[in-house]
């Protein structure tokens, strides 16, 4: 922008648009960061509680982070690969397997943990199903809703999906399942490798100090443009005297 044009009303927009965007980015982060807080003072709050003992009755809101132990056996039926999930930086899955609980017919999606791509996704790999019936130990976990470019969310038996859907899942079995992810506890044998992440305040200062920087942007910002103006204000000021003087 000129510095004589800085004052056009498109000028002005323009800077409104620039600061609107950057004071939206620390609000941003502000609200990242409180979601970090709150995951952290929930699962801090809930990681020593007694564990949940997973029923035919649906759970209702408010125990993500709770340990859980569930009875049941491993569905044969209804396993899948959420896609896109990397470990160290590898590609791979998380395999996600319904677990019947007993007594009932209800089940949970049970998170086993991380498997590596090898080759191409054209040959999906095709972990096993633990048989029998067991007692298994972990943590609930609510997935949150991602973006996609799905028009319309897979059939019950896909074996691939690009999103954790918990709704559109439930959506789609033939079964009544809980709202919730049974992520398996690292020491049970019946997964694959889990390094669940576990919340702490240094994620929750770096999105408040991300927020300081952004807000700072916008404050340099506005004082430049501010100068800017002010300067083109005084020499149009001048101009007038001169031409009043001759």
């Amino acid at each position: 922008m000129s510095r004589r044009r800085i004052s056009h009303p498109l000028a002005l927009l323009g800077v409104a648009v620039i600061c609107a965007f950057l004071i939206g980015l620390g609000i941003w982060q502000l609200q990242r960061a409180e979601e970090k807080q709150v995951w952290y003072d929930s699962y801090s709050v809930r990681a020593n509680e007694v564990p949940i003992q997973i029923t035919g009755t649906l759970l209702q809101p408010g125990h993500s982070n709770f340990p859980a132990q569930a009875h049941g056996r491993f569905d044969s039926q209804g396993q899948f690969l959420w896609d896109n999930r990397t470990y160290q930086g590898q590609p791979g899955f998380h395999v996600l397997t319904p677990f019947i609980i007993y007594p009932g017919g209800t089940r949970i999606l049970v998170d086993r943990g991380w498997i590596p791509l090898l080759g191409s996704r054209k040959d999906l790999p095709s972990p096993d199903i633990p048989r029998g019936v067991r007692t298994i130990s972990g943590r609930l976990t609510e997935p949150m809703r991602a973006f996609t470019l799905e028009d319309h969310p897979p059939a019950y038996d896909a074996i691939l999906r690009q999103n954790l859907d918990l709704s559109a899942f439930a959506d789609s079995a033939p079964y009544a399942i809980h709202p919730y992810v049974f992520r398996l506890a690292p020491n049970e044998p019946a997964g694959f490798i889990r390094v669940w992440p576990v919340p702490d305040r240094t994620a929750v200062k770096r999105h408040q100090a991300y927020a300081v920087q952004w807000f700072g942007m916008a404050l340099a910002f506005a004082g430049v443009v501010g100068a800017m103006l002010r300067r083109e204000i005084r020499a149009r000021r001048t101009l007038v005297r001169n031409d009043i003087d001759e």
